[in-house]
């Protein structure tokens, strides 16, 4: 086992620890509540705008706003659905279902942190920082986890093209030229 596996496999411990606390309904409810956030923070993306643009000057709107607006909506939706699947928790973890909800959860928080490492090294990958081939050559999990988020991506991408077609309406409508070149790269 090499060091790119060691630095690998401690988050994907971590997550299974923390996944068991956690339990799957919270797990779950964590990564509805992401996808969640992130439809609605780009479906009232607009409206968060128009109600703070009067308030900033024109060139901090152009720049940071869209960011402002949308995190507006993400945070308090996430944390929101989260509080919600907290309350159910509590109700499940004394039942029978509890000890089948935390070895689910440890599952669902390994499969995190492997989808987030992924993500990690396709940005790394896009923005073109190369990992050495004498760093993974050998390696173990590196080229499992590699593949995982090009696959799931591309997979819900073809599931929900409307998903797609909403993000390319925010690009266009909300982001300058700079910043619409690198969201290209990390969404094409």
């Amino acid at each position: 086992m090499k060091l790119l596996d060691v630095l690998i496999l401690v988050p994907l411990l971590w997550g299974a620890l923390h996944g068991y606390r956690k339990g799957l309904l919270i797990e779950i409810i964590g990564i509805a509540g992401l996808v969640v956030a992130m439809i609605l923070g780009f479906k009232f993306l607009g409206l968060g705008m128009e109600i703070l643009t009067p308030h900033v000057s024109a060139g901090v709107a152009r720049r940071i706003l869209p960011y402002v607006g949308f995190s507006a909506i993400f945070f308090p939706t996430v944390f929101l659905l989260n509080q919600f699947g907290y309350k159910i928790r509590r109700s499940l973890r004394y039942s029978i279902l509890g000890t089948f909800d935390s070895f689910a959860g440890a599952m669902v928080g390994v499969f995190t942190w492997v989808f987030g490492i992924s993500v990690f090294f396709w940005l790394v990958n896009t923005i073109g920082v190369k990992i050495p081939a004498h760093r993974t050559e050998d390696t173990w999990l590196y080229p499992l986890v590699v593949p995982i988020a090009p696959s799931v991506i591309t997979k819900a991408l073809s599931i929900m093209p409307e998903g797609t077609d909403l993000i390319r309406e925010w690009k266009r409508d909300y982001i300058d030229d700079e910043n619409a070149s690198l969201l290209n790269r990390i969404t094409h």
